[in-house]
């Protein structure tokens, strides 16, 4: 039987330092609640086409671990530079933040957008007056953690960034 991956989406998970680096820190997460986790039993391998202009593919080779996290980050606040080992689907369910990549390229995402992250370090901020909430899924290796800690990238010294 085809596992089914089940995406309801939202960001930062347990904290673990991968390195001896010094890491930036998460700070003014208001709420951090993982849902529901489930493991894989095998490869997820999904082709799926709907219509001419649309198709989807996602494999992955061994046992992944799916996780659904509801992150709430207060006025303020941020994630901390980190990556992830897999992928996360993002979406915003209420404010905005502020998302910089590992070339400090910012891009900004409201409530209702929905975005990726990946393995490459990144950080965001919620730069408004209110809550920003986000809906997580993630799929990463079975038995790793959901987050690596990353140093401050070079490019962002320049930046106004706490």
């Amino acid at each position: 039987m085809r596992p089914i991956v089940s995406l309801a989406v939202g960001a930062v998970a347990v904290i673990v330092s991968a390195t001896g680096a010094i890491a930036t820190k998460p700070d003014g997460v208001v709420s951090n609640v993982i849902l529901a986790q489930g493991d894989s039993p095998g490869a997820i391998e999904e082709r799926i086409q709907a219509g001419a202009d649309w198709k989807l593919t996602l494999e992955t080779q061994g046992e992944s671990e799916v996780f659904h996290q509801d992150l709430v980050i207060g006025p303020g606040g941020r994630t901390g530079w980190h990556s992830h080992p897999g992928l996360l689907l993002i979406t915003v369910k209420e404010g905005a933040l502020d998302f910089y990549d590992k070339d400090c390229r910012k891009r900004t995402y409201a409530a209702s957008q929905s975005f990726t992250e990946s393995a490459e370090p990144h950080n965001f901020f919620n730069r408004g007056g209110g809550n920003t909430r986000l809906l997580v899924a993630y799929i990463v290796k079975k038995g790793v953690p959901r987050r690596i800690e990353s140093e401050q990238p070079a490019c962002a010294a320049g930046l106004d960034l706490p």
